[in-house]
């Protein structure tokens, strides 16, 4: 049949669109296991192994199709005929219901059959002079793509269309930073606003009118996802463009940033400029090679003495400053990271020309080179875990003597950790590893007196005082946290 003769919109876009419309197709229609009774489903053939994913609802779908009567066999309609495909927005009433539903089902590169009763093509009236009434319909149907499209605040102000896919699982959100580019156009193309890998805050308002638009799609972007946004001139730049906008929005990276001070008290903040390898990060003990690139003061001046070196040493003895050592921990081999330090004396390293800091904010530039992996404990032996346990209390008491109380209270805690479950212990051992761990809570106690932690230093000599109720410097050190 010819285009004159069948106009695409007949199918697609005509009667049903307002007597079928998204009233019966809820937005969940994609997400359908089973397709309703009234809509049969037979695949021709399977999409590639690859295609997994199926379109969603608001999603613009180009098909081909072949429509005929299964009463007698007829083509009524084809896109192949003609030549170019169709395109439609998925689960908005621009088809009749029974497409909306099948092709929801569907994967890119599947051809399947459906077979549709009429209450899910043109119902009891049909569409004369081709499709009569009450008529149940076949249609040959091969999902070629889609574009991804959200409204992102449903009220058709802003339509996000992926370009480009992203890639990995995250999502950045409000408060995180971002690397992007931002290409702004009126509809004729005359371009607004253009701006190349920027870094930027999500919600810090310095996008100015396109902020709003821009984070709420940054919140449904993946690494390297192209998106363009179709705004209204509201979610754009107001009257200056009555016709809205146009944005291209690029998410080259996201920026991990994750507090890793032994305190917890943002004293010490890594953001992930480059991801590592893997999942693996150093523990207690291990050895590492650690490359400071760069130092920079708050305003990215470069800080007086600085000299760029590779750092080879042991996580966790204090051989290199606190900083290094809270960030060393939560690094993945290949991983580069920047190290915002606002308390000076963390980062007070004297090999790398840092002994004296007059700057009230750090930046360190840093990359893990490598690190030997040692065993893992879960893996040790009772008497290798007993060994191991008590050369990093040695180690504590050595970072407690030399006043790096925050450092020595970090290997305690990892002790206590690795004998809270002692009970199916060899008698000898379970004796060693009761006062291992007696020993490093009372030592505990100690640390948090230093820095000022009173409750905490209770919590430790309480649980000493629980088995020992009469141990005195336990008392003695519960008494000084009052």
């Amino acid at each position: 049949m010819s285009d004159d003769e069948m106009p695409a919109g007949d199918v697609g876009m005509g009667d049903m669109g307002s007597d079928m419309s998204d009233d019966g197709m809820g937005a969940g229609a994609s997400l359908m296991d089973s397709l309703p009774e009234g809509v049969q489903k037979e695949i021709l053939t399977e999409a590639s192994p690859d295609n997994w994913k199926k379109p969603k609802t608001g999603d613009e779908v180009s098909v081909h199709y072949v429509g005929t009567l299964q009463s007698d066999g007829s083509e009524f309609d084809s896109s192949r005929s003609r030549g170019q495909p169709f395109v439609f927005t998925l689960g908005k009433g621009q088809v009749i219901k029974g497409w909306d539903v099948g092709v929801a089902s569907m994967k890119k590169g599947e051809l399947a059959k459906f077979t549709l009763a009429p209450e899910f093509a043109y119902g009891d009236a049909g569409s004369p002079p081709k499709i009569p009434e009450k008529a149940t319909l076949v249609f040959e149907i091969e999902l070629l793509s889609w574009t991804s499209k959200d409204d992102l605040f449903n009220d058709d102000g802003v339509i996000k269309s992926q370009i480009t896919e992203g890639s990995g699982w995250k999502n950045p959100k409000q408060g995180d930073e971002v690397l992007l580019s931002l290409k702004a156009e009126q509809p004729d193309g005359t371009v607004i606003e253009e701006k190349s890998s920027i870094e930027y805050t999500l919600g810090s308002d310095v996008l100015g009118p396109v902020g709003k638009a821009v984070d709420k799609a940054l919140t449904g972007m993946k690494k390297q996802e192209v998106a363009q946004l179709k705004c209204t001139k509201d979610y754009a730049y107001g009257d200056k463009t009555p016709e809205g906008a146009t944005l291209t929005l690029t998410l080259e990276q996201i920026y991990e940033t994750k507090d890793v001070s032994f305190e917890s008290d943002k004293s010490v903040m890594k953001k992930q400029i480059a991801e590592g390898e893997g999942y693996d990060t150093p523990k207690d003990a291990n050895k590492l090679k650690l490359v400071v690139e760069q130092a920079m003061d708050g305003c990215k001046t470069p800080v007086p003495g600085f000299a760029a070196k590779t750092l080879e040493f042991t996580l966790g003895n204090g051989e290199v400053c606190d900083a290094l050592e809270c960030a060393a921990g939560h690094m993945k081999k290949g991983e580069k990271a920047i190290l915002t330090v606002t308390v000076p004396s963390l980062a007070a390293e004297e090999q790398l020309g840092l002994k004296n800091i007059a700057a009230e904010k750090v930046l360190l530039t840093l990359k893990l080179e490598e690190f030997e992996k040692g065993k893992d404990q879960w893996s040790l032996s009772e008497e290798e875990k007993v060994e191991f346990g008590t050369a990093r209390k040695e180690v504590g008491s050595n970072l407690f003597k030399a006043g790096r109380f925050a450092l020595a209270l970090q290997r305690y805690k990892k002790v206590v950790d690795m004998f809270s479950y002692i009970d199916n212990y060899k008698e000898e051992n379970k004796e060693k590893a009761k006062d291992l761990k007696k020993t490093c809570q009372l030592n505990k106690a100690a640390c948090y007196l230093k820095i000022k932690e009173y409750f905490e230093a209770k919590k430790a000599c309480d649980e000493v005082l629980k088995l020992e109720s009469q141990n005195v410097k336990a008392m003695y050190r519960r008494a000084q946290a009052q």
